[in-house]
This record gives C-alpha cells, structure tokens and sequence, in this order.
C-alpha cells in the first residue's frame, strides 16, 4: 500500500517538475529580420535595343529556283556580309555577224559567186566614209562642170564627138590609181575626160568593183542663143542612176553638148 503510494508521489513531483521546467525555461528571441531594402531608381537616357536579326532558314524539301543556280552559303553573323550569288538568265543573243563590207573589199559570199538571197551588190572603196561619193555618178555630174570651161567645145564641128571608154582604177581607200581612155574620142572629148578627172581625182569614192568602166557617147548640136545675161555657159546638168546617166550643158554662143554615159 505504502509502495504505491510512493509510486504516485514521485511520478506526479515528476509531472509537476517537467511542466514549471517548460514553463519557465528562458526564451530565445527569433533573428529580426533586415529591413527591406528601396527598389533601385533609374535615371538618365533611354533607349532602344534593336530587335535580334532573324534568318529565315529554307525548308529542307523546298525546291531550288529555276533562275538560281548554286546553293546559298550559310548566313554567319561575326562574318562580313557576302554580295549574293550571281543570278543566271537565258544568254542574250549574239548579234550577226552580216554586217557591212570592210573598206575596199567585198561580202565573201557575193564574191566568190555564192547562192543566196538576193541584195545589193557588194560595194568596194572608201565603204563607210560620209565623205565617199559614187564614181560612176560624181563623174557624170562633174563631166559638165568641167567641159564647159573648155574653150575647144566653142570650134567644135556640129554632129558627133566621139566615143570613148573611161578606165578607172580604185584603191582599197577609195582613191583612183589608174585611168584609160579608149576608143575613138575627139580631141574635145578626151580633153573634157582629162578635166573631168582632174576635178575628182581628190575624192574617195565607193564602186561595185575595183575597176569601173565607163562608156561616153558625145554630141554637138545647135541651140538657141540666150539674152547673154549668164555668162558663157547658161544651162548645166548631169545625172545617172543605176547604169546609166546623161550629162550636158549648153554655150551662150548657140551650142548644146550632151553626153551619155553608160557603166559596162
């Protein structure tokens, strides 16, 4: 009874101990937390960043252009920006190459006789020169200029004045290397030839051929005298075109010469 009794005492001195113990035991005070710090202020400029440089990739299964031949090098940011590939179109066309003849020589195929379309034959001479005139018409139209400054047409016997075949040789430039006279041309007509030559001879000319072989027919015939108010000569002409041409210029005295000039 006594035992159990004791048994009590110590557990409930026990009880009471263990509770004055948490009761009164000294408090530890919790760390105070720091003070909350202000929230940073920015002041000064403003400005923008720029918006990072996308690249749009090609799809793996995209087809190249047609146009675009190569295939683009890979865009590198840190490199130096590269000029883009060459774009390869159709070839333009390549211009002909008929064009005009070369000074004093002629097209090959009309040379040497070869078939084609039909043109122009084939000019020799100062081709391509503003300067260059006809042969065949600078001599007709400078036949009466300078025959009529002759005085033998003034004595010259009514009728015919011969024949003659005018010879004329071109250079490569256009210039005359060589003349004849053949036939049967009266002392008027080879004198009016020799004039004529020397009032031309200077030119460059154009021609269909190197050699240019002219043939006159010369005739004296009557006229009517003008008032005498023109001088010696009155009336001057001349012209050809195609093979043919006509010449002629008339006295005051009465007298009409006229020439006819066929290329051969």
């Amino acid at each position: 009874m006594r035992g159990a009794l004791a048994l009590s005492l110590g557990i409930s001195l026990g009880a009471h101990v263990l509770v004055a113990a948490v009761l009164f035991a000294p408090r530890v005070p919790a760390p105070a937390s720091p003070p909350d710090e202000p929230a940073p202020q920015l002041a000064g400029e403003t400005f923008e960043l720029p918006a990072p440089d996308t690249t749009d990739l090609p799809l793996a299964n995209a087809s190249p252009s047609p146009e675009n031949v190569g295939t683009p090098a890979p865009d590198d940011g840190d490199a130096p920006a590269r000029p883009p590939p060459p774009v390869r179109g159709k070839p333009a066309p390549r211009p002909s190459n008929a064009g005009r003849p070369s000074g004093g020589r002629a097209e090959p195929g009309q040379a040497d006789g070869a078939l084609g379309s039909a043109g122009p034959p084939a000019l020799y001479g100062a081709v391509g020169e503003r300067s260059a005139a006809d042969l065949a018409t600078a001599f007709t139209r400078g036949f009466p200029q300078a025959a009529s400054a002759d005085p033998v047409w003034r004595t010259a016997p009514l009728g015919s004045a011969g024949q003659a075949d005018v010879v004329l040789t071109l250079d490569e430039s256009g210039h005359i290397t060589d003349t004849q006279v053949l036939g049967s041309p009266s002392p008027a007509l080879v004198s009016a030839v020799r004039r004529t030559l020397a009032l031309i001879k200077g030119r460059a000319f154009v021609a269909k051929g190197k050699v240019t072989k002219l043939h006159l027919v010369a005739s004296v015939s009557a006229d009517a005298v003008q008032d005498g108010l023109h001088g010696d000569v009155f009336a001057i002409g001349g012209s050809f075109a195609g093979d043919e041409g006509n010449a002629f210029f008339a006295l005051a005295i009465g007298r009409r010469i006229d020439v006819r000039v066929r290329a051969r």
